[in-house]
């Protein structure tokens, strides 16, 4: 008998590496363990990215689920993948398939409950050319506005007046995308890049060599949270309407499909993504990606969680006073905890997999 959908979703890293991995192995699934060189959690002890593979090593197509890219956001995929995995997906996959399963690709943001890693970095903007990464002059223009070297009242009122300035005078979209398409020279900012190929992202290209390599046909879900309506999902992909992807994504996942290059989508255009560099890695093989966005809490809410998380992991000194509730507003905004709201994006996600198993087929 399964558990209520709810049950499935951790309280912190930890225990959701550890219902993971039991649940692997309760399917009888091995686990591939990358051990962060560097980085520890909170409780001192190292973290990891886990790789379960359900199938034959030599298949043809696959569907690799991809967890934590943007750290806090992983009790959403984490639960998903555990719940998944006790619900029967081994039993899911296509004769002839393979799926793949990635656990917290940024392991150091889930533990820590912040969007990026231990660099500042955003994972899901570091798949660039480190040497000559992109230009993005909207972020230039607004960079102390949109990360206050100060968050006390009459600074923030001051930021915001900037940002809403730039909006009446250009639309709230194009702010949007100033704030989120990816920025290269602002260390200690919002949507940062990173300086240097990140070690999460090399461990998911070293996870393409291993157990990818003979696809030459690839689904893939990328699971987010913090756009949209609390509970609403969209499936966010970067292929443009008339593109052989966009129309395989249309046809697994219907009117959920939206495209952020189009314009069609609840995200903006980005620079440096996964989409892009799987694109790359896979060349000239059969490619379907697309993230699972599910909505958590209003915009304005969100934004000022990353400013302040921000503010308080490269401005404040140790064991300042407000950390607690930071911390705790971050956590809210990408997860709310909640049995209504982790039944609603259990729905999505379930229905999300099922539709890219039966793609296999």
């Amino acid at each position: 008998m399964t558990k209520p959908p709810e049950s499935y979703f951790p309280a912190d890293y930890r225990s959701g590496r550890a219902a993971f991995i039991e649940a692997c192995e309760d399917a009888d699934l091995g686990v591939t363990a990358r051990v962060h060189p560097s980085a520890k959690g909170p409780d001192g002890k190292p973290l990891f990215i886990d790789v379960a593979t359900i199938g034959a090593r030599e298949a043809k197509t696959a569907l690799l689920l991809i967890s934590g890219t943007h750290g806090v956001e992983g009790y959403f995929g984490s639960g998903v993948e555990t719940g998944l995995l006790r619900e029967g997906l081994a039993r899911r996959a296509p004769k002839g398939a393979k799926i793949v399963v990635l656990h917290a690709l940024n392991p150091y943001g889930f533990a820590w409950n912040r969007r990026v890693n231990e660099d500042n970095a955003d994972i899901n903007r570091n798949f660039v050319d480190h040497a000559n990464p992109p230009a993005h002059s909207a972020y230039e223009l607004l960079a102390d506005a949109i990360a206050p070297k100060s968050i006390a009242p009459v600074s923030m009122k001051k930021a915001n007046a900037r940002l809403r300035d730039y909006a009446r005078e250009h639309g709230d979209f194009a702010l949007q995308e100033a704030i989120s398409r990816g920025q290269y020279r602002h260390p200690d900012g919002l949507y940062f890049g990173g300086a240097h190929l990140a070690w999460s992202s090399a461990m998911l290209k070293d996870v393409f060599v291993e157990e990818l390599a003979h696809v030459a046909r690839l689904i893939a879900i990328d699971f987010h949270t913090g756009l949209g309506e609390t509970g609403a999902a969209e499936m966010i992909t970067e292929d443009l309407p008339g593109s052989a992807a966009y129309a395989r994504s249309k046809a697994m996942w219907g009117g959920l499909v939206h495209s952020s290059e189009a314009g069609e989508s609840l995200s903006t255009p980005l620079s440096g993504t996964i989409d892009a560099a799987v694109a790359q890695w896979m060349k000239g093989k059969d490619v379907t990606f697309a993230a699972l966005e599910v909505g958590t809490a209003p915009i304005r809410d969100v934004f000022s969680a990353l400013r302040k998380d921000n503010w308080l992991h490269t401005r404040a000194k140790p064991g300042h006073r407000g950390r607690k509730a930071i911390k705790s507003q971050i956590r809210a905004a990408f997860y709310p905890d909640t049995p209504e709201w982790k039944r609603a994006v259990w729905a999505h996600a379930e229905e999300a997999v099922d539709a890219a198993c039966g793609a296999l087929a």
